[in-house]
């Protein structure tokens, strides 16, 4: 058993996970692009054959995932990857390793709205958790292993290094950056992108622009655009999720059948308005950047043609992944700003709304970059910078995933997380129809405003908490005190009050809160302690992260 990250052993071994997990994305790449002739040559023959087409799409990688894999779910690649990351260490069964890429890239080879990456980072996660298993790899390293084969799927398949290894830091945490990942990342990455390069070749994915130069009122309408991209990415994301939520109700409505249909007649009709809103986009991307003339308007319903027609997909059924769809729809975006302002480099508008769309929607700032650098070339970097932090920070809190915390958890939260989400997937009912006051223990110590840094401290002793709540003569909670705080309280100024000493805002709650808004209070305000208060406003209980744990436990057969 390998138990410590370093040495020449465990690095070679990164690196057979990054050459493994290459072999395997690349082969999925070249069947993709099979099966999305074929079904070319089959719509070429007679636009009649899109429902079928449409049927197959949707319908036969859902049947692939019921019969065969491991978890029964179909939807987003990476939204499984971040399951696999942060609920089970990188865990991701055998079969789910080759089933789910497979379902994948059926449905965007058959016409499916979604990514070719979804697959990529499966395949790649799932090649490190076998190797791990196999290896019997500690818990920690196998989750470092797992988000290397990732990063080494995605660079293979786009054959984009840094867009890969800054996506696998990226993409865990809305606000954060997973550093520790970084040495992994790389070393899978490499020899990956050398591997996929030599047999796919190295030219970039839309092909290199030079020759240009950049304005400041280039630099102005990216920032504009910036703003644009940003308010489609609440659109977008609230799209998404909205299918999301209906394909749940639908499914207990209809039944699998019945959704499955439904998202075969609204691919069949996306397909008949508009065959460019079919599959993962290549062809749209390629004439939108050639400078192709499409209309304005026809390119505007495009757009959103295809935003509806991949939130479907993904969620009525298909597999796949979220990254190229919204390339695809950032890159019209552009476009269409472009036209309308008549300027003539519009190639870098097109950067530029990749680049803003992604960041936005995904929640990461330099993997969108990194990207545009790596498969257009380094002249629009600047421009896409700009206007990916503006729409990352307009966007606010909208993702694609809900999985994603905003920071990297403590051990507290990290449990609160886990069982959180497996509950919610067990038990959504019994979470929801518990309350606060069910939870919470009454009747907590506190500390009023006017006690003095001794007794405060004296206190502490007795109770052996380090966080207390601070009430005024009402019983309201004005304040929280910590341990930490009184600490730096000078010895000599230890009969001052509590009230001169500086508190931290109360993380406060009412009592008929149900498990599920308080869970998720927690984990967004990266609380580990709540405070409860009655109607009227009076202190009446506290809830820690692993009473919500212990709770969810008492509720769920996990």
């Amino acid at each position: 058993m390998m138990k410590h990250n370093s040495g020449l052993q465990y690095y070679l071994l990164v690196v057979a996970v990054g050459l493994v997990a290459a072999i395997f994305a690349v082969a999925l790449y070249i069947l993709y692009f099979a099966i999305w002739s074929f079904t070319q040559n089959a719509l070429g023959y007679s636009m009649l054959l899109l429902p079928l087409m449409a049927f197959l799409a949707i319908g036969l990688p859902y049947g692939l995932v019921k019969v065969f894999a491991d978890t029964k779910k179909t939807g987003t690649g990476t939204h499984t990857v971040l399951e696999a990351y942060h609920l089970s260490n990188g865990n991701i069964g055998q079969r789910d390793a080759i089933v789910k890429p497979v379902a994948g890239i059926l449905t965007i080879g058959l016409g499916g709205s979604a990514g070719p990456e979804g697959p990529s980072l499966l395949v790649g996660g799932g090649v490190a958790a076998t190797l791990s298993r196999r290896l019997k790899i500690s818990a920690d390293m196998q989750q470092k292993l797992f988000v290397a084969g990732a990063a080494a799927g995605l660079a293979a398949t786009f054959r984009t290094p840094l867009t890969a290894i800054l996506f696998a830091l990226e993409i865990p945490y809305k606000n954060d950056i997973a550093r520790e990942l970084f040495i992994e990342a790389v070393i899978a990455s490499v020899p990956a992108y050398l591997l996929s390069i030599t047999v796919l070749g190295s030219e970039p994915l839309f092909g290199a622009v030079s020759g240009a130069s950049l304005t400041f009122s280039d630099v102005g309408f990216s920032l504009l655009l910036g703003v644009i991209c940003g308010v489609y990415t609440v659109l977008f994301t609230k799209i998404f999720t909205y299918f999301e939520n209906l394909s749940v109700k639908l499914r207990k409505k209809i039944g699998a059948a019945g959704l499955i249909l439904l998202g075969v007649m609204t691919l069949s009709l996306s397909g008949f308005f508009a065959e460019d809103t079919l599959g993962v986009g290549f062809p749209l991307i390629d004439q939108i950047i050639k400078g192709t003339a499409i209309s304005t308007t026809i390119l505007i319903l495009i757009v959103i043609v295809k935003t509806f027609a991949t939130a479907v997909t993904l969620n009525f059924g298909g597999s796949g992944g979220l990254f190229f769809p919204t390339i695809v729809v950032g890159a019209g975006i552009g476009y269409i700003f472009s036209s309308i302002l008549n300027v003539n480099l519009h190639v870098m508008f097109v950067a530029v709304g990749m680049a803003a769309l992604l960041s936005g929607t995904h929640k990461i700032l330099l993997t969108p970059v990194a990207f545009v650098v790596e498969t257009l070339g380094g002249l629009f970097a600047i421009p896409a910078l700009l206007a990916s932090g503006i729409s990352y920070l307009i966007s606010g809190k909208a993702s694609f995933y809900q999985l994603q915390p905003h920071t990297k958890l403590k051990t507290e939260e990290l449990a609160l997380e886990r069982f959180y989400h497996k509950g919610k997937a067990l038990i959504p009912e019994k979470i929801k129809a518990t309350r606060a006051s069910e939870v919470m223990t009454k009747n907590p110590v506190s500390l009023h405003y006017k006690t003095s840094v001794h007794d405060a401290l004296e206190m502490f002793k007795r109770t052996k908490l380090r966080v207390l709540p601070v009430v005024d003569d009402a019983t309201h909670v004005i304040g929280v005190i910590t341990l930490e705080d009184l600490g730096n309280v000078d010895v000599h100024r230890r009969e001052i009050s509590l009230s001169e000493v500086v508190m931290h805002n109360p993380a406060v709650i009412d009592e008929n809160a149900d498990l599920e808004y308080i869970a998720q209070f927690m984990m967004e305000k990266e609380q580990d302690h709540i405070f409860i208060v009655d109607k009227d406003g009076k202190l009446a209980g506290v809830i820690s992260g692993i009473d919500v744990v212990k709770k969810i436990i008492d509720l769920a057969p996990l």
